[in-house]
């Protein structure tokens, strides 16, 4: 069950110094969930893309916002929003307590009013005109069945809380070609046989269910829009981490670019974004390291190559990633000491 998951990867520091000392580079398993088999992450080389020159700049190590991981963020008409997840701060009581923020820069940041329940596993979405909060489980492991919207990113309203998808937690949305698409793992058949289910929506309120079992059961996996395809990497099934990417153009067949194996090991929490019409996979929890720097990118999802000049910053997990001010900028995340304030950003020389 997801709830084993989140419980696993709670975020109080308490519980990661636990974590720590039952996982090393070596051996990072959880222990209650059995991983895959290490695998070989050496990529083949494309000159083309092989060669980039990145240029690093770390904007502030800690700034109000605090600490922070497993937040859901956004650039909305020229602010950056961040909202709920984990906070300095954090109790085993209440371990998801960031609440609210949002900057005009990205470095400086003010809190705003909060709404709802706090929350991780929840999902923030553009689409026409307004910002589209969905689901998540609060303090209490509580799955959330309803969706907030707002039109400035700053004052919400509860749009609904029955939903033909009912509560979900760690699922994925996108705006793709004038629709928002909702993929989850929180669907059973009429024999009670968990499955992925596909949903579509027109206008964010009413939404149809337009497929389901179309890739292996996931939680957590990370989703983006490029080249006019919808893509899926990674996640976890409770038992495995996965590491395969799908894709869809119109999120009712999917087709399996890369199988198992054939990319970087098995991944969760992790970042995955586009820029400079290509895919960045940033960090994550893997099967063999639980903090990882790493930094990955493809020109088509099928050739990737692993970035290997220096990465000033060490590995994490439960980051967000955002295309703001012409770079890749990465905020917060899980690090082997804690929580991290860092935000710093990735920018191409050309």
């Amino acid at each position: 069950m997801k709830t084993t998951i989140i419980k696993l990867l709670i975020i109080p520091l308490s519980l990661i110094v636990l974590l720590s000392s039952c996982n090393s580079d070596d051996d990072a398993t959880q222990p209650e969930i059995g991983m895959e088999d290490p695998m070989d992450d050496t990529p083949d080389n494309d000159d083309d893309v092989a060669n980039l020159d990145l240029t690093f700049t770390m904007h502030t190590q800690q700034d109000q916002i605090g600490d922070f991981a497993f937040h859901q963020m956004a650039v909305f008409n020229g602010s950056v929003h961040s909202y709920y997840g984990a906070g300095l701060g954090a109790t085993t009581e209440t371990p998801y307590n960031l609440g609210v923020w949002h900057s005009d820069d990205g470095v400086a940041w003010y809190s705003d009013a909060s709404f709802g329940s706090e929350r991780r596993g929840h999902s923030v979405t553009e689409f026409n005109g307004d910002l589209f909060l969905i689901g998540g489980a609060d303090n209490d492991d509580n799955e959330l069945e309803e969706i907030w919207i707002s039109n400035d990113g700053f004052f919400w309203t509860l749009g609904s809380d029955i939903l033909p998808f009912g509560s979900v937690s760690f699922h994925s949305t996108v705006a793709f070609n004038d629709q928002l698409y909702l993929i989850t793992d929180d669907y059973e058949d009429d024999d009670g046989t968990q499955m992925m289910a596909i949903y579509r929506s027109n206008d964010g309120f009413n939404w149809d269910l337009i497929a389901t079992d179309v890739f292996p059961v996931r939680s957590a996996a990370e989703t983006v829009v490029f080249n006019n395809k919808i893509y899926l990497i990674g996640g976890t099934n409770d038992t495995n981490f996965l590491n395969d990417i799908w894709t869809s153009d119109d999120g009712i067949t999917w087709t399996q670019v890369t199988p198992s194996g054939s990319f970087v090991n098995p991944i969760v929490f992790h970042s995955l974004n586009t820029y400079d019409n290509a895919l960045w996979l940033i960090g994550g929890w893997s099967s063999t390291n639980q903090y990882n720097n790493h930094i990955w990118y493809s020109q088509d999802g099928i050739t990737w190559i692993n970035y290997d000049g220096e990465i000033p910053f060490d590995g994490l997990y439960a980051h967000e990633t955002l295309f703001y001010e012409d770079e890749l900028w990465i905020f917060g995340g899980v690090q082997e000491d804690g929580l991290s304030g860092a935000i710093g950003s990735i920018k191409i020389n050309n």
